[in-house]
């Protein structure tokens, strides 16, 4: 069973939550960033300013800057630190969709041993480059997030929390609602634990590479140590759980350059051995479930159904992003790696037709020759391929919420 365990978080004082709290920097382009932080002085960026601003100078010095910069943060009057607390956050967008979490700490120990389970293969470069990272300033910025199998208990254990004032509450631009409730009080702190503890395992659903990062980190800083207690905080990272039945989970959608030296023709002809295939015209439309694949060629929409003998792999037959390398990508169009083949590219979906449209723009610019949009993965079927020890095709999903930097921080060493 996973530990999981409250911390002491060092958060923004209240009055300024929402101007330190920050989209993750992977979100802005180098004019975004240095924009923002002119315009902005009390923003987690200016923290962590060196990363891009001194770029071309050696790495330990400009991660020992950022260092120096956290530290003087937290010993400044923009900063608090906390008693022992889990924390409940929750996300409210523009058109009302929500999505909560509770967070806390998840040990380093259980990652390694099984009991926080995986579905994606990570780069050991970015691994490489966050672990040194973590070496250098030796705090976490934004959680992990990690989902389970939706549990009643849980959901009333936040509820009462939620009742009660918001630790941090703000709108950010694009009008998303953040709000923050710490929670103290031992009796709550034990049912929370209690009730994560029972469960056998814990699934990351987004940061596979900064729960990867943290491992190597953790053992490479314990082996520097002559004495480590278990209760140290190199053991452990932060993460965010959020229940199956909550997480946001959108459509990750492709684009492609060309047929392959194929007619249009000879392409359908061939795409019929293993689907059922509607043409659907100029009319945009959402995969109606799994198993249903949409197409963009040449100006019309296809509906592409998958034939049931097609279904032959037990566990990964499941996800339409296998299915579509496995029976046109590969097969048809010759491309073999979707990680490094030029002739792919990737359309974040926004789980309706405005993600399609954005899809049908690109083709329809000449760039691309067509273009295919899937129904989103589903939560359980997520839980299920990292049970069976398998791992999804890259960008297969596209996770909601996306933790803020900044908006809590968990110190590695005091």
């Amino acid at each position: 069973m996973p530990e999981f365990k409250p911390f002491r978080g060092i958060r923004p004082v209240k009055e300024i939550a929402g101007f330190f709290s920050t989209k993750s920097i992977d979100s802005f382009t180098l004019e975004e960033l240095e924009k923002e932080t002119a315009q902005n002085a009390d923003s987690f960026l200016q923290i962590i300013k060196p990363t891009w601003e001194k770029a071309n100078e050696d790495p330990e010095v400009r991660l020992k800057e950022i260092a120096e910069n956290f530290q003087n943060f937290v010993k400044s009057s923009h900063s608090e630190q906390d008693k022992t607390s889990f924390y409940i956050y929750q996300l409210t967008k523009p058109d009302k969709e929500q999505v909560r979490g509770i967070i806390g700490l998840v040990n380093l120990e259980d990652y390694k041993a099984g009991k926080i389970k995986k579905h994606e293969e990570t780069l050991t470069k970015r691994v490489e480059l966050f672990a040194n990272y973590l070496k250098n300033v030796h705090f976490h910025s934004e959680p992990v997030l990690l989902t389970y199998p939706h549990n009643q208990r849980i959901d009333l254990l936040m509820e009462v929390e939620m009742k009660k004032l918001a630790a941090a509450s703000f709108t950010d631009k694009d009008e998303n609602l953040h709000q923050l409730w710490q929670i103290e009080n031992r009796l709550n702190l034990q049912q929370i634990k209690d009730s994560i503890e029972k469960y056998e395992a814990l699934y990351i659903a987004d940061g596979h590479h900064r729960m990867e990062s943290s491992l190597v980190y953790s053992e490479y800083t314990r082996s520097q140590m002559k004495e480590v207690s278990e209760h140290d905080p190199v053991n452990y990272t932060m993460a965010m759980l959020v229940s199956d039945r909550e997480l946001i989970i959108k459509d990750y959608n492709r684009v492609i350059t060309d047929l392959n030296g194929l007619s249009e023709e000879e392409f359908l002809k061939a795409l019929q051995e293993k689907f059922d295939m509607a043409e659907r015209g100029e009319n945009v439309f959402f995969p109606t479930k799994k198993h249903n694949i949409g197409m963009y060629l040449n100006g019309k929409f296809y509906s592409l159904f998958v034939k049931r003998e097609a279904l032959s792999v037990k566990g990964l037959s499941e996800l339409d992003t296998y299915l579509l390398e496995e029976l046109i990508l590969k097969p048809i169009l010759n491309i073999q790696n979707t990680s490094d083949d030029n002739r792919i590219g990737f359309v974040r979906g926004t789980g309706n037709t405005n993600g399609i449209k954005k899809l049908q723009k690109k083709v329809d610019s000449g760039k691309f020759k067509l273009g295919f949009f899937l129904y989103p993965v589903a939560a359980r079927d997520l839980e299920m391929i990292a049970d069976l020890g398998l791992k999804m095709p890259p960008k297969s999903t596209y996770i909601e919420p996306k933790p803020l930097s900044g908006l809590n921080i968990f110190q590695l060493k005091e």
